[in-house]
């Protein structure tokens, strides 16, 4: 690697794509308030999901009762009619059975649907009480949620900034030296370049911290190769300043 050092200007785009994955993280990060505050809106939705749906079912079935009762007393009325008319006492003692069996339907049909109604006045009550708080909470939520997309926007903008600052950089160095550092630093938590930092008489990767071979630190220092820390596989950078 004769004539100006390429690792210092990958050290820059290194610093670059640091300050990227930092801001691409403040970005996914949602604010704690808002965060606590879908949460419970995404509770009270749930909850009134479930409430309307056991709505629908009690008033559906009660809906169902109450045909199947109109039904059964259209049947009473035409079999107490047709008792009245009969002429033999077998007849008025059939329709008298078929009375009672309608009559005892009838009653059970009223025992079920007195609760049902019950329980759709109830349920109601509860929906419209979790509405109501649904309606409290959306002005404080909009306005949370506003404030977090313009702070994404804002975050964009230096994104967009940085990602050209970057881009620049990235045409000053060898592609393949590029394409290296790149696959390393997927490899190794966004970290592909590290330097050789000095410790007494030897020397570590400043990235996985083992100490370094002195071979290997001599040739990080003869700048005429690249070198990889043996241990973590990062390239090795002796750093401007020694």
């Amino acid at each position: 690697m004769n004539g100006s050092d390429p690792l210092a200007t990958l050290q820059r785009l290194q610093d670059k794509d640091l300050e990227l994955d930092r801001i691409r993280q403040e970005q996914a990060q949602v604010p704690p308030d808002l965060f606590e505050l879908r949460v419970s809106w995404q509770q009270l939705e749930a909850k009134l999901r479930e409430l309307q749906a056991k709505l629908r079912e009690a008033e559906l079935e009660y809906r169902q009762n109450d045909a199947e009762l109109a039904d059964l007393k259209q049947k009473r009325s035409r079999a107490q009619e047709s008792q009245r008319s009969s002429q033999s006492l077998r007849e008025q003692t059939q329709y008298e059975n078929l009375i009672q069996q309608l009559q005892n339907r009838i009653e059970q049909l009223d025992e079920s649907n007195n609760p049902l109604l019950e329980d759709i006045q109830t349920l109601e009550q509860e929906i419209a009480h979790l509405e109501e708080e649904l309606n409290e909470i959306q002005p404080r939520l909009n306005e949370l949620e506003a404030s977090n997309q313009a702070r994404v926007e804002r975050l964009e903008a230096e994104l967009q900034v940085l990602w050209k600052e970057r881009s620049e950089l990235a045409t000053l160095l060898p592609a393949s030296l590029l394409k290296e550092y790149e696959a390393i630093r997927k490899a190794r938590r966004g970290i592909g370049l590290a330097r050789m930092i000095r410790v007494g008489t030897t020397y570590r990767c400043s990235a996985c911290n083992v100490q370094l071979p002195t071979h290997v630190a001599q040739r990080v220092h003869q700048k005429s190769q690249l070198v990889h820390c043996p241990s973590c596989g990062r390239l090795l950078w002796i750093g401007s300043e020694q």
